[in-house]
């Protein structure tokens, strides 16, 4: 199980309403892109990481490790707004010259930066919230409710479902590898990825045949009754 789908059945507040959940989740969300104001942001961070901890019972570290995989996109962009090229030293903080071009960190990037750096963990931290309280189920009835089209729903749904079926054979063939020394040295280690991607293509694709001859066996007319 994804350490996410856990704590979204375990929480203390999975069997609450999930409409007021998704509702005070965009809500949260919008105002944190519309309102420009770092103490708000920081605001919203901060009580939304506390929810998510006192009703989830989740370690602080497990928490910074899912924030950990968007925190590394969010760094490489905030890096890119950083770092300037210009041929004017007016607004840079530090820069090297390069012919008649200065590169360097402007203040108006780090400005910017910081803004943009509030404002995305504000919006993480309000979906966090939604994802990590609200079990898939009650998500497919928020958005029946909101009227989204069936082949939407039914396609999250599938991916939803495949991302399991991908992590569990990702898991399986990595152990079985492992336990025969294959990652033992970079050779083995490059040679057993390819095995690995090979070996989950070929798995992937059964799984899909076995699920497609389930589907047909119940007399699968295209519609998923949800």
């Amino acid at each position: 199980m994804l350490i996410i789908d856990k704590y979204a059945y375990t929480n203390s507040l999975s069997e609450k309403n999930p409409y007021l959940k998704t509702t005070f989740s965009i809500l949260l969300l919008i105002l944190s892109m519309i309102i420009e104001n770092i103490s708000f942001e920081i605001t919203i961070i901060i009580l939304m990481s506390l929810i998510i901890l006192l009703t989830s019972k989740m370690c602080i570290s497990e928490y910074l490790k899912l924030i950990s995989i968007p925190f590394i996109f969010m760094v490489m962009s905030i890096i890119a707004i950083i770092v300037n090229i210009s041929t004017d030293t007016n607004d840079m903080i530090k820069y090297i010259t390069f012919t008649n071009i200065y590169i360097g960190i402007s203040k108006t990037g780090v400005l910017s930066s910081i803004k943009i750096f509030s404002r995305s963990l504000a919006c993480l931290s309000s979906v966090y919230f939604l994802i990590l309280t609200t079990p898939f189920n009650q998500l497919i009835l928020v958005l029946k409710k909101l009227h989204i089209p069936d082949n939407i729903i039914e396609i999250s749904m599938l991916i939803y479902r495949f991302i399991f079926i991908f992590l569990e054979e990702v898991s399986e063939i990595h152990k079985s590898q492992e336990i025969r020394l294959g990652y033992m040295g970079i050779r083995n280690s490059y040679n057993s990825l390819g095995l690995l991607i090979n070996m989950l293509y070929k798995r992937m694709i059964k799984r899909y045949e076995d699920m497609s001859i389930s589907l047909d066996m119940k007399l699968f007319n295209g519609k998923f009754y949800i």
